[in-house]
């Protein structure tokens, strides 16, 4: 418990430690509905990421809600971290010139890592995800979808729904002429672009619900 407590608040775990507690605050925040976890998915007006979303964008991230990026990069890093701490300090004595040194060795493998990994998982979630293709695509076409991160435009939208199976997936979408749809309303999709290879969809109406009374 000793070498755990010490490599936790030693250098340079400790400059993660503190991100990590945040990190299990908040999941437990969220675990009881007092927040989302995709509080930290923004866009501007135009539909562009902006903030953490962009940030992630430029680290070649984004393609999952940031919080649960920010997780994982963390918890990684943390982890390559503390493992790492514990090995330079059986050949180091803590407070030294070298101990310091490669601490900070430690520290930059533990990013790199924590960014491989981070977008490794992200990939490979992805490919877990029903993500339909070709001519299946064409099967979403006429069912209704709910829009998420920001709002939806001809330029920019993300859209979530149910597969046949009951898998939630989010796949990308755009409107025409101009129309704009809010974050969490509900959306028709009419079309699909193979081209952009995007969903095209408008606002729904539910008097065009086969199943309405």
């Amino acid at each position: 418990m000793g070498l755990f407590l010490g490599t936790a608040l030693g250098f340079p775990t400790v400059l993660l430690t503190p991100m990590l507690l945040v990190i299990v605050v908040y999941w437990i925040i969220a675990a009881v509905g007092l927040a989302d976890a995709e509080s930290l998915d923004s866009v501007d007006a135009d539909g562009d990421p902006v903030g953490a979303s962009a940030v992630m964008g430029r680290l070649g991230l984004g393609k999952a809600p940031v919080t649960v990026e920010i997780t994982v990069l963390v918890l990684s890093a943390w982890f390559v971290s503390m493992m790492g701490g514990i090995v330079a300090s059986l050949f180091t004595t803590p407070g030294s010139a070298a101990a310091w040194a490669l601490g900070a060795v430690v520290l930059l493998i533990a990013v790199i890592a924590a960014w491989a990994f981070t977008s490794g998982a992200v990939m490979a979630l992805q490919r877990f995800l029903p993500e339909p293709k070709g001519s299946s695509k064409r099967e979403l076409v006429g069912r209704t979808c709910v829009i998420r991160i920001g709002t939806a435009s001809e330029t920019f939208g993300h859209a979530e729904i149910l597969t046949a199976g009951g898998a939630s997936i989010t796949i990308p979408v755009r409107t025409i002429g101009g129309e704009t749809l809010p974050s969490g309303s509900t959306a028709l999709i009419f079309d699909h672009s193979d081209e952009q290879d995007v969903f095209l969809v408008t606002r729904f109406d539910p008097a065009l619900d086969p199943g309405r009374d």
